[in-house]
């Protein structure tokens, strides 16, 4: 129930961004802050270093239509961002924070293409599929973990069924508004469905590296925003590429 609860708290968000592509930068915009706030909380970084990553993180989730930054300019600032977190936390809270950054800004740069919006839920769709299917899943099936040091919750039939989900979530998707053949949605669903684990297995190692459970707890039974949108962080950038290039 508390699951549930979380989920529908987000409803509003969806909402938003289906209504209008202007809004839905803002909307990505202040999601991006919360998620500054809370990276700057886990890593417990000194009051101005975390000040620095927090405006890093923001500049890059700024709406394209606001401020147009250029591929060299998020990288550098990515960079940037993962240099000073490694410096001060460690190599695998540097490789997170830099993989957040470029999700983040990724997420900008689709809103600035047609119908950006529109991509962004579709992805959104396709990861929380996955999400939902492994979880399920992975309760009702159990079996082998699938990388107990890191999530000892996560089972290989969780993760299976997830990418199962995901690929036919995609192939649905792809049906509906003619956008590919099934074999390359379901190579794209497949791709989403590693991508969004692997991000959720990097967001687990990072809090048990620094022995947090939580990111934080504005989303009763997730837990933070980047316990919810973790799945996100390498989906974002390699879909950009994938379908616009650098």
């Amino acid at each position: 129930m508390r699951r549930l609860l979380g989920v529908t708290l987000l409803i509003p968000v969806v909402g938003l961004v289906w209504y209008d592509q202007k809004i839905a930068g803002l909307v990505v915009l202040c999601l991006g802050i919360l998620m500054g706030v809370e990276t700057k909380r886990i890593l417990a970084l000194p009051a101005p270093i975390g000040l620095v990553i927090m405006a890093v993180i923001s500049v890059l989730t700024i709406p394209q239509w606001l401020l147009s930054l250029s591929p060299f300019m998020i990288l550098s600032l990515a960079g940037l961002a993962a240099i000073v977190v490694g410096i001060y936390v460690s190599h695998l809270a540097a490789m997170f924070v830099g993989w957040l950054c470029l999700c983040l800004a990724s997420a900008s740069l689709l809103l600035s293409q047609p119908s950006g919006h529109f991509i962004l839920l579709a992805l959104a769709g396709v990861i929380a599929a996955c999400d939902s299917a492994a979880y399920f899943i992975g309760r009702r099936f159990g079996g082998p973990k699938l990388w107990p040091r890191v999530s000892p919750n996560k089972t290989i039939s969780g993760s299976l069924g997830g990418l199962f989900a995901a690929m036919m979530v995609t192939v649905l998707l792809a049906t509906m508004f003619g956008l590919a053949g099934a074999g390359e949605a379901v190579f794209f669903g497949l791709i989403t469905g590693v991508l969004s684990q692997a991000g959720d297995l990097l967001e687990s190692a990072l809090k048990r590296s620094l022995n947090v459970k939580d990111s934080g707890s504005m989303l009763p039974g997730h837990g933070g925003l980047l316990d919810r949108f973790d799945g996100y962080v390498f989906v974002f950038p390699a879909a950009y590429v994938y379908f616009f290039g650098i």
